[in-house]
């Protein structure tokens, strides 16, 4: 396994913890309201957290124990990888705008907007990610 991959795996599982925890504690029955809002603007900070502690870490882990991968520039194989991520990523991301100006035309507000472009911009780096973990292991 490269340390990139390494690093899109730690990233993977950073994704799903920190927005995992926030879609699941969100306080959905407030989420029309102004204090809707600010609760998920507020919920940003331990999901950054959440994040970025493990992406920090685990980069720290695998550059100390692997530094001759660390140092690698990025071959065409990985260039293509990030591309082929990149693209898949593209469309969902497209959906989930069109989602919300949808939504916003039908009277979502609030906490409601904010969710569900966090959960375009979630979904879409799961996506990306997950492609690129995909491609590492057949082999691109």
């Amino acid at each position: 396994m490269s340390f990139r991959e390494k690093i899109h795996w730690v990233a993977f599982v950073g994704l799903l913890l920190g927005f995992g925890w926030y879609f699941l504690s969100y306080p959905w029955d407030i989420a029309g309201s102004r204090a809707g809002m600010m609760t998920s603007v507020w919920m940003l900070i331990p999901v950054t957290i959440i994040f970025l502690v493990p992406m920090i870490l685990g980069t720290a882990y695998f550059a100390i124990r692997y530094p001759k991968e660390a140092n690698l520039k990025e071959d065409e194989r990985e260039k293509i990888i990030h591309l082929k991520g990149t693209h898949a990523a593209y469309y969902p991301l497209v959906l989930g705008v069109w989602a919300n100006i949808f939504a916003m035309i039908n009277g979502a507000v609030y906490g409601w907007s904010v969710n569900i472009l966090m959960a375009t911009l979630v979904l879409s780096e799961l996506v990306r990610v997950g492609a690129q973990l995909y491609f590492y292991r057949r082999g691109y």
